[in-house]
């Protein structure tokens, strides 16, 4: 199977330089598991800190980095603080922060679920709240392993919990590791029966369910993973808004109620409860974690921070307000503004912003006033006569005054703001966090993964579940259009990109072995710069310099 040009394809040399990490043995609590763990307490508190781990990762900088930069949907912004992963940085190594942070993490994430599954076999639960809870582990471990899998490829497998220090790690097959993955899914599945009610996050049946279909298409197994995503779709009552801009909503944003969201990582309103890792921890590691700029020790989910470009400098009326900060870490591409039409789909509008109201600040040099335009920046290419017209009325820039023809940005400071994590409820302008829940699985993956998954058994299904997809994405008259052309894969894909833009998924599509036709797309993408990219696949090679002459 092709490994697409991700930088993570060179991570796979990194593993026996980076064994010892996860080795590391911390308890957070102060307490020795004995007999803290034997308790009703304790144990759950073990559950507990199998999900913290996913807080480090979704809604946090250091993931969307890693699977979001060298893509063809964003460029570094001007605060880009992991341009290696925009620029294929090939002295990438061990040393990276970033892949330090996670790699560790990610199996201390596994060691807490290995002892949690020894501990709960002997702990005093219910029978049924015991059962339930080994079947969240299970999945947890499964959704742990496969990031490690995905991005480090072979790696150390392990199903028991560390004892001692422990100084030998092995790796295992990339088919061994999924191998697992899947058993523990069917373990989490068969625990799992009968709890479909979101809790707080907690794992249901249905989350299992989803999962382990993305991961049969993942690994090339159609029908069932169109079995199972069909399941999911008619059984257990989740639905796709009507209007897409609902789905995210800060009135939306609890995933528990969100009637598209399958599974999701909780953060609070309290945001003294959404600690992703320990006051120790963060103490002895400050600089580590400071440094790899990958979460904030604060918490809380951070996304509202990122894409956002640095409105209040443009002298426009505008100062920093609840719609956003202009952290300017990730700057929109043209070419993902281009792969929407807006005119039918209602997504351009939900997912991005291109208008910023005068909010009263002094620091003014145009003529609006406070409620009036301030900032247009819009993906149309506008005529010249309408830039005269408003020139002195407010800040106004078009696609070709953002970005040049090829996809470089002008300046790495000015984009168009992509705006679906926004935060409009923080208690004030400058608050990091966010109680936005990260939403992992939707239901309209589903509709996605049963199109796909038929789209060679059964081609009429697979039309129609793209087609109800579409058609709830789209604006009333996208809805009575004539008839559509048969699906194809590069149709679900283009439409993967637009729905899940920044929510963790593309380099994980990338990367399966069909995504041929998506190489090409990010070559014309990535050429536009000034730096030296190699993309390397196992068969073939791409390389070539862009040279600015301007």
């Amino acid at each position: 199977m092709k490994k697409y040009s991700l930088i993570y394809i060179l991570l796979v040399t990194l593993f026996l330089t980076s064994c010892n990490d996860f080795l590391k043995e911390t308890n957070y609590s102060g307490l020795s598991d004995e007999p803290f763990y034997s308790s009703e307490v304790g144990i759950e508190a073990l559950v507990n800190s199998c999900y913290t781990p996913s807080r480090l990762w979704y809604g946090k900088e250091g993931g969307t980095s890693m699977t979001e930069l060298g893509t063809d949907l964003f460029l570094k912004g001007g605060d880009c603080k992991h341009p290696q992963y925009s620029l294929y940085d090939l002295n990438l190594n061990s040393q990276d922060l970033l892949v330090q942070v996670y790699w560790g993490k990610f199996y201390e994430a596994i060691n807490y679920c290995n002892t949690a599954l020894v501990r709960l076999k002997s702990a005093p639960l219910r029978d049924d709240i015991r059962k339930r809870r080994i079947g969240e582990v299970y999945f947890l471990r499964a959704f742990y392993y496969w990031h490690l899998v995905e991005i480090w490829g072979e790696i150390h497998l392990t199903t028991t919990p560390s004892e001692g220090v422990q100084t030998e790690a092995h790796k295992s097959s990339v088919e061994k590791i999924y191998e697992q993955i899947f058993s523990d899914l069917d373990d989490a599945i068969t625990h799992l029966q009968g709890y479909t009610v979101q809790e707080g996050g907690r794992i249901t049946l249905p989350a299992a369910e989803a999962f382990k279909a993305r991961m049969l298409l993942t690994r090339g197994k159609y029908a069932d993973a169109a079995n199972l995503a069909e399941k999911v779709i008619n059984d257990y009552g989740f639905q796709l808004f009507d209007k897409y801009a609902e789905v995210w909503d800060m009135a939306n944003s609890d995933g528990a109620t969100n009637s598209e969201v399958i599974w999701y990582v909780n953060y609070s309103s309290d945001l003294l409860l959404n600690k992703d890792i320990s006051d120790e921890d963060y103490s002895a590691n400050s600089t580590l974690y400071a440094n790899a700029n990958c979460f904030y020790s604060d918490g809380g989910n951070n996304l509202h921070l990122m894409f956002c470009y640095r409105y209040d400098l443009l002298k426009a009326g505008v100062a920093i307000d609840l719609n956003g900060i202009g952290y300017q870490r990730y700057a929109t591409s043209r070419h993902l503004l281009e792969l929407y039409n807006e005119d039918i789909d209602q997504r351009y509008d939900g997912t991005f912003r291109e208008v910023i109201y005068n909010n009263g600040s002094t620091d003014n040099a145009y003529t609006s006033q406070e409620g009036d335009t301030a900032i247009y920046f819009t993906k149309k290419s506008m005529p010249k006569a309408f830039a005269d017209r408003v020139r002195t009325k407010y800040c106004f820039k078009d696609i070709d005054s953002l970005y040049y023809a090829d996809g470089r940005l002008k300046d790495n400071r000015w984009f168009i703001e992509m705006h679906k994590h926004a935060d409009h409820t923080r208690s004030e302008a400058f608050e990091r966090s966010s109680r936005r829940d990260a939403f992992v699985i939707r239901l309209s993956e589903m509709y996605l993964i049963a199109a796909e998954a038929l789209l060679e058994s059964d081609p009429d299904e697979a039309q129609k579940y793209f087609d109800t997809f579409i058609v709830s994405r789209g604006l009333f008259k996208y809805k009575d259009r004539p008839g559509s052309p048969q699906v194809t894969l590069e149709d679900i894909v283009k439409e993967r990109r637009k729905e899940f833009v920044q929510e963790g998924q593309y380099f994980y599509t990338l990367k399966r072995g069909n995504m041929d036709i998506y190489v090409d797309a990010l070559k014309t993408t990535l050429q536009g710069t000034d730096e030296l990219y190699t993309f390397i696949i196992p068969d073939e090679e791409f390389e070539y310099r862009y040279t600015d002459e301007q």
